[in-house]
């Protein structure tokens, strides 16, 4: 369990993911926190913090809009009524931890839960802990609401960490810094907050934990990818058909299956042109060349993943063989002379007459226009894209609009950005917060 572990590493001396002095920023792709206990995802109730649903959170991940926003995705939930979802953060001293909050943006409003979990210095190598609990709510509003609560008021109760039951022991209401005084000295604890308590849908990001000059930021986006090219590596043959591949993964290396992959020519003025369009985490184009051209394969980003571009592939085409002239004589020869005299009398030819010349200007054989390729116009409606769903312990994103309307994609013209719609990330079936 979470909380086991992490108060044996207290016991030790260290807690997991903890930070040392000095601001830090940690983008957080997905759901996917760092390991360790600095900052996680959770669920918890919002009367008890063990009482919470046993339905699994279906987070999302969408775009960040509204002022306030920190990057451009977020993490949402629609969670039930009774059931807060939110971020818990393991500290070594809970009194000295003076910023602890999350930025909130709810369009019909929310109200949310806030738990400080605190060992006082006499519980210390015990199961016993001292959990407050403060009620929050955050306004209707397409912006973002800062949240922290440091400096809220907490009704405690102790429990036992090992079963998730109260001791019986009662403390009233209480700010941290003075429950923390009477209580003996700082010591080990954590922070959570949470919304959802009335079920209204809710995004949450830039979760932070620390103090003044010592404050880690995490920033919540969406998923990386990472995008490949592969093609011929030798010069080619006017005309001749060439296979350009890709394959598409994500920050984990793990395949995207549903990326939309765009095959672009890079032309004389710099900018690139859409050649074909495909979708799938690997994916090959066959087509014909006739002059040096760059190509590249592009992921634009969707509402859950951050696109990404190849690296540049030169298709060299060889140069067109030129037919060798005929070595000039130094004797100039008077054809007309020879052939005078090579004649008999009855006017045959000795020999056979030369080969009369084609038509000025025409071009021999070698030097012929090569054939036009074949006609690398992507797909006027090209196949839609879903996110591909990754999994992650106690995961979140934000509910927002599922249907994106797919780019058209042209020769001239790249195919736009999806739209700001929402993609589900896998269902969370996460065990009691702050710990199971």
């Amino acid at each position: 369990m979470v909380v086991a572990a992490a108060l044996a590493a207290v016991a030790a001396g260290t807690v997991p993911g903890a930070s040392a002095a000095g601001n830090a920023d940690v983008t957080v792709r997905g759901t996917a926190f760092p390991p360790g206990n600095r900052a996680q995802l959770t669920a918890v109730g919002c009367g008890d913090v063990f009482q919470r649903s046993t339905e699994p959170l279906r987070p999302m991940i969408g775009l960040a809009t509204g002022a306030g926003a920190t990057g451009q995705r977020s993490l949402g939930f629609d969670t039930g009524a009774g059931t807060a979802a939110g971020v818990v953060s393991y500290v070594e001293a809970i009194g000295a931890t003076t910023v602890a909050g999350v930025s909130v943006s709810a369009a019909a409003g929310t109200t949310g839960v806030a738990y400080v979990g605190y060992q006082a210095p006499a519980d210390a190598g015990t199961s016993r802990m001292w959990i407050g609990r403060a009620s929050l709510t955050v306004p209707a509003s397409a912006d973002w609401t800062t949240v922290d609560v440091p400096g809220l008021g907490y009704a405690w109760t102790q429990y036992d960490m090992a079963t998730h039951r109260p001791t019986g022991a009662q403390a009233g209401s209480s700010g941290v810094p003075a429950f923390v005084q009477t209580m003996g000295g700082d010591g080990y604890g954590f922070y959570v907050v949470g919304f959802g308590c009335d079920g209204s849908p809710f995004d949450v990001d830039a979760w932070r934990i620390g103090r003044p000059g010592a404050t880690t930021t995490y920033d919540l986006e969406g998923y990386g990818t990472r995008t490949s090219i592969a093609g011929p590596t030798g010069t080619v043959a006017a005309g001749q058909r060439v296979t350009l591949q890709s394959r598409v993964v994500d920050d984990l290396g793990a395949p995207m299956s549903g990326a939309r992959v765009v095959l672009e020519a890079k032309q004389d003025d710099g900018t690139w042109e859409t050649v074909r369009v495909a979708v799938g985490a690997s994916v090959a184009v066959t087509l014909r060349v006739e002059e040096t051209t760059t190509y590249r394969w592009e992921v634009f980003s969707t509402p859950s993943t951050q696109g990404s571009v190849s690296q540049p592939l030169v298709v060299t085409v060889e140069d067109p063989a030129t037919e060798p002239s005929e070595e000039p004589t130094d004797e100039p020869t008077d054809k007309t002379a020879e052939k005078t005299a090579d004649k008999t009398a009855d006017g045959s030819s000795d020999g056979a007459s030369e080969e009369p010349a084609g038509p000025a200007g025409e071009k021999s054989p070698t030097q012929q226009p090569a054939q036009q390729p074949a006609s690398s116009a992507p797909p006027t409606s090209p196949p839609p894209t879903s996110a591909a769903p990754t999994s992650a312990a106690p995961t979140n994103a934000p509910p927002t609009a599922e249907p994106t309307p797919e780019p058209t994609a042209t020769p001239t013209a790249e195919p736009p950005p999806a739209s700001d719609s929402a993609t589900p990330v896998p269902d969370v079936t996460s065990t009691e917060a702050p710990a199971g």
